[in-house]
This record gives structure tokens, sequence and C-alpha cells, in this order.
């Protein structure tokens, strides 16, 4: 259904809108950014409106402006937009484009203390201190840790043109099994082959070549020496699928609120409150746009 949506279409029903006097449209990615910006903006003033990815994103700014549509701004995912040497990355955008802390949204609130309050709803002080105990180091370092050797795949098959997919080709379609390749009783990754082959069994077949599996760790290899900022480089669904093996089997947590990745991206969605937020350069952004424009789109 999503293909199908246009940035014309969603363009249009934008402008055919009753007139928003005062207010201002903002666009984001998808539906689980509307969880996160509904409540930390103001509903007085802004609208928010949901693209379908951040390429329609770009494209419904790039007519909207060209129709002489000004109330708008967008937040998009940062992805790898601040590694070094991208040459798309300018600091002083002129456009009202503003990326995320850190690689997407999800990255941003759970590297805030979002994250402390989902470990304490879902299991207990005493439990999350001896996990960290236990493997020498608190749980969103672990995670971060765990998540970047397919952060940095991600990046070579972005860089390198591997063939490589890391998600279903429908929603509802099978995601990749993170326990293939990351013990789920020690919480370490087994190898970086059994990571490249899990991903490469699971790229097979949807309708693009897939480089050979030595070539693919050749690649990673390469770009793993760049020491690419964690922030930056760990993908927000990786950190919620590894969370949710650590919540659930490494903290033995029973708590229905975790599920999946899915379930850990809602809860952390819903754990991320205005006082997390304002800590963020991106709400530090927005702020600066805010006093520019006359228009206060946070939430008071």
């Amino acid at each position: 259904m999503e293909q199908h949506i246009t940035a014309d279409r969603i363009a249009n029903s934008i402008m055919q809108e009753e007139k928003f006097e005062g207010g201002v449209y903002l666009l984001v990615e998808g539906a689980k950014d509307i969880k996160v910006y509904s409540r930390l903006v103001s509903k007085i003033v802004v609208k928010i409106r949901q693209t379908h990815g951040k390429y329609k994103q770009r494209e419904v700014y790039r007519i909207l402006s060209e129709r002489g549509f000004s109330s708008k701004i967008c937040v998009r995912d940062a992805d790898f937009l601040r590694v070094a040497g991208n040459e798309k990355f300018i600091q002083e955008y002129a456009e009202s484009i503003f990326a995320t802390d850190g690689h997407d949204s999800e990255v941003m609130i759970a590297g805030s203390d979002a994250l402390t309050n989902l470990l304490l709803i879902t299991s207990t002080d005493e439990k999350v201190k001896a996990f960290e105990i236990k493997h020498g180091c608190d749980i969103r370092s672990l995670v971060f840790e765990l998540a970047k050797p397919i952060g940095y795949l991600r990046y070579a098959n972005k860089k390198h043109n591997l063939g490589l997919s890391f998600k279903p080709e429908r929603p509802e379609g099978n995601k990749i099994k993170f326990k293939k390749f990351i013990c789920e009783k020690n919480f370490n990754i087994f190898s970086l082959d059994a990571m490249i082959n899990t991903i490469y069994e699971y790229s097979k077949n949807r309708g693009q070549d897939v480089l050979s599996r030595e070539t693919i760790l050749e690649k990673l290899i390469e770009v793993s020496s760049l020491d690419i900022p964690t922030i930056e480089l760990v993908n927000g669904h990786d950190v919620s699928e590894i969370l949710s093996m650590v919540i659930t089997k490494g903290l033995q947590s029973d708590s229905k609120l975790i599920q999946d990745q899915t379930s850990v991206e809602s809860s952390l969605a819903l754990a991320y409150e205005l006082r997390h937020f304002q800590n963020s350069n991106l709400f530090m952004t927005l702020k600066k746009w805010s006093t520019s424009n006359g228009i206060d789109i946070i939430q008071s």
C-alpha cells in the first residue's frame, strides 16, 4: 500500500486541507515517528504528516517549496549522514530539514534516560544491576556494542552495493533472526561469518544480486577500520531487536510490554518524555528555528 502513495499525493493532500493559519506542518518519515513527536510538539500549531520514508519526504518538501508552500519543516533520521566523508552533510543546511541525534529516532531515544525507565518498568533494579555486573558494563553500552557489527555491515552494503537486505519485503514478513549470530546466554557475537551468513541467506531471492560471502566480509572489514562513532553507526531497529533479547532472555522479564523488536520501539517511544527530548541537539535546533520564525512548535 505504502509504495502506491506518491510524494505528489502527499503534497496535494496537505495543500488541499483547510488553511492552517499560523501553524506549520511537520513532515516525518513514518508512523512510528508520529508516536514519538506527537507528544513533543504543540498540537495547536503543528500538524504531523508521515511521508513513508526519507526519499519521499525530501520529494514532498521539494514539491511544496516549488508551489510556494512555506509552512513546513522536516525531521528525518540521520542514518549515515554525519559519517566522515559524506559529501551530502552540510553543517549549516539552509532548508528546514532537521536530523535526529544519532543514527535515527530509536537510537536517540535509547541513548536517553527513557531506556532506564523502560528497564525499571519491565524488570527490577536488582536484576538490571546483577546483569550489568555479570557483563561488566551497563545495558545500553552492551546493546550498542552488539549492534556495531551489523551497523558496519549496513554501511558496507550502502557504500559498496553488496545486495543485502535487512528488512522483510512486506511488513508482515519474517525478520532477521538475531539469535543466529548473537548468543542469548552470554550476549556476544558468535562470529562475523555467522552474522554474514545469516544476512546473506536472508537476502537471497530478493530480485537483486548478492555478492559473495567472501566479498561481503572483505568490505565489512574495510569499513570497520573507519571507526564510525557508535551513535551514528548503530541502527535503531537492530538496537531494539537486541534490547528485546536482553530484556526477555538476559533479565528474564515476563513483562507483556516486551514481546519483540516492535514492542520495544513502541515502549521506548512511550517512555520518551519532553524532559528527555530537551537534552537533545534536535530539540535545540528546533527551538532555534522556532525563535527565528516566531512560532513555538515545542509542547509547553
